[in-house]
């Protein structure tokens, strides 16, 4: 059996999340791969995940260290929603995954953009790379597929753009 395959050759893996602010909101982006090396797990996994009804987190890195934080944070807010009869904003939902991320920083493998909207502040988006930093930001990109685009958003985001120019 001859496998003609070059190992060697260019080949594009990792992740790249996204989260831009435009004058009505936020959009976030993913691409939808997970791959162990080489060996691409699961061609159509979502990366982008729900906490609140406002509120949805990017995740890179590691899946399971960023289901579980995800996991955790959106049972907290749950509980603050309920305590406090009124939905968490996307400050308080981005600093419980700074908490979760900062705290155990010697364990995760997981960098994550949390956005979404609230009454107080509008649209909002945090950058947590690893390590646990809260990085409010009016664009925040991450994973291993970031730096094709920090250039690309260098020259292309401004101020005030539009649903569909973000």
């Amino acid at each position: 059996m001859d496998l003609d395959m070059n190992v060697n050759a260019p080949h594009s893996m990792g992740t790249t999340i996204i989260g831009v602010t435009y004058n009505g909101g936020v959009v976030l982006g993913a691409d939808s791969r997970t791959s162990t090396g080489m060996y691409v797990a699961n061609r159509a996994s979502d990366k982008i995940t729900q906490l609140t009804d406002n509120v949805y987190v990017c995740r890179s890195g590691s899946a399971a260290d960023s289901q579980i934080v995800s996991d955790y944070v959106r049972y907290f807010l749950h509980q603050h929603t309920i305590q406090l009869g009124q939905p968490a904003t996307v400050k308080v939902a981005a600093n419980l995954i700074r908490l979760l991320s900062y705290n155990n920083k010697n364990m995760l493998q997981t960098g994550l953009i949390v956005g979404g909207w609230d009454k107080y502040e509008g649209g909002k988006i945090y950058g947590i790379p690893l390590g646990g930093t809260l990085i409010e930001q009016p664009f925040a990109i991450g994973g291993s597929g970031s730096s094709y685009l920090y250039g690309f958003f260098d020259q292309a985001w401004k101020e005030g753009m539009t649903k569909e120019e973000a």
